[in-house]
């Protein structure tokens, strides 16, 4: 039984990251380019504390958010996927989108 759960895990993840695929592809070909902002950076910690040794990790994670306003001048934020390293808040970066989804971006690499 637990073999069939884990097989499942690995096809969803599979699919998961072949629809990413497709997605961001079809964003470089057809996606429109404008600016964003960077609009907010979540900072999200966790800490692991390890009973045997006593030792401690911590992991910080970053979500990066841009804000920007489409062709047909709606504002939108989202979820930035591939942020540049020692982005900050406010920075203008050039992104692209899809016009019938416009919060899947991606930054395009200067």
């Amino acid at each position: 039984m637990n073999t069939w759960i884990i097989v499942g895990i690995i096809v969803a993840i599979v699919i998961i990251c072949i629809i990413s695929f497709i997605t961001t592809n079809k964003i470089k070909k057809n996606g429109i380019e404008t600016e964003a902002e960077i609009s907010r950076i979540n900072v999200t910690t966790t800490q692991t504390i390890h009973d045997e040794d006593g030792t401690t990790d911590i992991d910080t994670t970053e979500t990066y958010f841009v804000k920007f306003k489409t062709q047909d001048g709606e504002e939108i934020e989202t979820r930035l996927p591939n942020p540049k390293m020692g982005s900050r808040e406010g920075d203008i970066i050039k992104i692209k989108y899809l016009p019938e989804k416009p919060n899947k971006v991606i930054r395009i690499k200067e």
